[in-house]
């Protein structure tokens, strides 16, 4: 999800309708901010937000600040805007790193290291995805329908097998047995083992 945030409620939804796509959505102030934020046309809001602690990308339009990743004069083109979101999201996965006792991700080489065979995987973009978005969703794991919507792009209301066969696959990928010490279910989804 990216959130956008802008005092021009016309200008919000508008920008919101035409990254639908990117599950773009108005703020919310009881939720977090997603995996990228959009502060547009407002350099008072932008010193305000960014005065907080933001922990995912920030992209400005029509502002400035030292803690933005991205900086866009207004008006920009969708397009460009557009690109510069996806390097943003490419960035933050690539960003990723997860150690636990058997297992070194690396989201930057799309690689998944097993410690014990001194095997090294080779990842899918889908598999890399689906990995960082557990790394982030620690210590709590994710659902099938975060799964879905975040790293797919679903709406939340399809009847799809997705998750479990891009699950499935990396199991097999990996071996069952070693798959035990990566993820496993839990009471909501998946969770990464994080010993």
């Amino acid at each position: 999800m990216i959130t956008v945030i802008s005092k021009n409620k016309l200008y919000t939804d508008t920008l919101c309708d035409a990254l639908k796509d990117l599950d773009a959505k108005n703020y919310n102030h009881d939720k977090e901010f997603g995996e990228a934020l959009i502060i547009a046309l407002d350099q008072e809001l932008t010193d305000q937000i960014l005065a907080q602690e933001v922990s995912c990308p920030v992209l400005l339009i029509g502002a400035t600040h030292e803690e933005a990743d991205i900086e866009l004069t207004a008006p920009c083109s969708l397009y460009e805007l557009k690109l510069h979101l996806k390097t943003l999201l490419e960035k933050k996965n690539a960003a990723q790193v997860f150690e636990n006792k058997r297992f070194l991700f690396d989201g930057a080489k799309r690689s998944l290291y097993d410690k014990k065979t001194k095997k090294d995987y080779y990842l899918t973009e889908k598999e890399t995805d689906l990995i960082s978005f557990l790394v982030r969703s620690l210590p709590e794991g994710a659902s099938k329908t975060d799964l879905l919507t975040e790293v797919w792009k679903y709406r939340a209301d399809i009847e799809t097998h997705t998750v479990e066969s891009h699950i499935y696959a990396l199991r097999q990928k990996i071996g069952e047995k070693a798959a035990e010490s990566l993820l496993k279910n839990n009471d909501e989804g998946y969770i990464l083992v994080n010993e």
